[in-house]
């Protein structure tokens, strides 16, 4: 009798070891799954990451890849005809107005590494080791030509398909329905550019918390727009990482007498613009902006392709916000605009790429000029709804854009 209650005890036993060693392997592989999962919930850096003295090679470059794209859906066919789209007229209008106003500025444009119109070979160079600098200046000779009489510009009937390429691309990832993904050996870190005055130097400690915690081991440019000798020496000791870059205001002034009134952003532009060619690729974000992830990985891929990438604001229609002497500034009537939706500045992703370079030589010229920047002596209209305060570097952005994406 006792043998036999042993002996069902030894069998208990066994099975209670065998169940626990079942138990134990669903646990590891559940882990293992688990660790599976994170890095591309986390995006952190899967690619190699690159240091600053590294090459990216790309392979194929985005010309090749994204010209022999195969779409999934050809978005930019499928478009609202009523809503603006790139055409070769809008975009010759674009770069004629730039080119009317370059004489005037680009003797302070250059040091901004903004290439001359009248001499683009020579004028576009890299900005850093990583600009794709071949590929802009095949890009850029390819669709565009400066006429003889150096105002009329030529653009290459060829440029719509590419654009309408890069839309359907960037429309695919968004859809999930991509195909084929542009592939990048080698990923470079992109340098957090943030920049305020001393009204809002709280706001930025708690932008650089948030970076400490998601992003410690990137490297901050903070543009002094006007803080206090205090606040400056703060910062350095509280963040030994930070490259402080006082903001020219004096040089800009001399060309728009309004640049020093911060609340007109026309420094925004320029800021972005200096960040971008000291450091190629850079995510620029206002004081106010709190990161909560390091999840940019997709979207500095796609730069790669699209060079500029921001945040819709799909309740607020471009027109509400934006005075209609910003639209006449751009040649553009404000009523087409009305299905254009607003975007923020608060937080760009920008990368050298051959749209970065026009689109930023647009917003730069604009910025400069009180008629398109400030648009004073005409107001915001839109249709159904009562317009909001003018958006200065905003609304002159999203109208930029408009020229080279496909809604």
């Amino acid at each position: 009798m006792i043998l036999m209650r042993r002996l069902k005890l030894t069998q208990r036993l066994k099975l209670i070891r065998h169940l626990f060693s079942i138990m134990f392997l669903c646990i590891y592989l559940y882990l293992m799954l688990l660790h599976r999962e994170y890095p591309d919930k986390q995006s952190s850096y899967s690619l190699r990451a690159m240091n600053s003295d590294e090459y990216c090679h790309f392979k194929p470059s985005t010309d090749q890849f994204i010209l022999k794209y195969k779409p999934y859906l050809l978005t930019a066919n499928l478009s609202n005809v009523k809503r603006v789209k790139p055409t070769i007229e809008r975009i010759r209008n674009l770069l004629e107005i730039i080119r009317s106003k370059e004489d005037t500025y680009q003797l302070l444009l250059e040091r901004f590494g903004v290439f001359d119109m009248t001499n683009p070979t020579a004028s576009l160079k890299a900005y850093t080791d990583e600009s794709n600098i071949d590929e802009i200046k095949t890009l850029y000779n390819r669709y565009i030509k400066l006429m003889p009489d150096n105002k009329t510009i030529h653009v290459d009937h060829t440029i719509i398909d590419y654009l309408k390429q890069i839309s359907s691309y960037l429309s695919d990832g968004l859809e999930n329905n991509r195909t084929n993904r542009f592939q990048v050996g080698c990923l470079r870190r992109p340098v957090f550019v943030l920049a305020c005055d001393q009204s809002f130097f709280n706001g930025l400690q708690g932008a650089i918390r948030t970076l400490d915690t998601y992003w410690p081991d990137h490297k901050i440019a903070f543009y002094n727009l006007g803080i206090t000798s205090d606040q400056e020496e703060l910062l350095r000791e509280k963040c030994k990482r930070c490259e402080i870059i006082k903001f020219p205001f004096s040089d800009i002034g001399k060309y728009a007498l309004y640049f020093g009134t911060l609340k007109f952003y026309s420094f925004k532009p320029f800021v972005i613009q200096d960040a971008l060619r000291r450091y190629g690729t850079i995510i620029y974000g206002d004081s106010s902006i709190r990161f909560k992830s390091n999840s940019f990985s997709p979207i500095l891929i796609d730069n790669y392709i699209r060079g500029f990438a921001v945040r819709e604001l799909p309740s607020r229609s471009l027109p509400c916000y934006t005075r209609t002497g910003t639209f006449d500034w751009f040649n553009q009537s404000y009523s087409q605009y009305g299905d254009i939706a607003m975007a923020e500045t608060d937080l760009l992703v920008v990368t050298d790429t051959f749209l970065t370079r026009l689109i930023m030589k647009a917003w730069l010229t604009c910025a400069l000029e009180s008629e398109c920047i400030m648009a004073l002596g005409s107001q915001s209209k839109c249709r159904g709804s009562s317009s909001g305060r003018h958006r200065y570097d905003q609304g002159a952005m999203v109208i930029i854009l408009t020229h080279f994406f496909f809604p």
